[in-house]
């Protein structure tokens, strides 16, 4: 498991639709990959996430287990072996833009 430090957010990105909902098979362009990489769900949390300079805790924004968006140039790509090498992200807890309602 990859452990986020300081005011870092790991997020799992969601998964590309490749069939509708009728079975038909999509061939995904260039937008359909980026628009989905700007949506995901918080796995883990930094212990400094949402704090002022001086330590001051601030409200958050999210918690684990929350889906997000954030910032379309968010964060650095990083691959788990120890999870079959699982695509995440790592990114900033100001990048985060709005939490989804399930």
């Amino acid at each position: 498991m990859i452990n986020v430090k300081g005011y870092r957010i790991l997020v799992k990105g969601d998964a590309i639709e490749t069939v509708s909902k009728g079975g038909i098979v999509m061939v995904l362009d260039e937008r359909m990959e980026k628009a989905s990489q700007q949506f995901g769900r918080v796995i883990a949390i930094g212990a400094t996430c949402w704090s002022m300079a001086d330590g001051t805790p601030l409200e958050p924004w999210c918690k684990v287990g929350d889906r997000v968006v954030f910032s379309k140039h968010a964060g650095r790509f990083v691959y788990d072996p120890t999870d079959n090498d699982a695509e995440y992200m790592i990114i900033n807890d100001t990048d985060i833009i709005a939490v989804l309602g399930e």
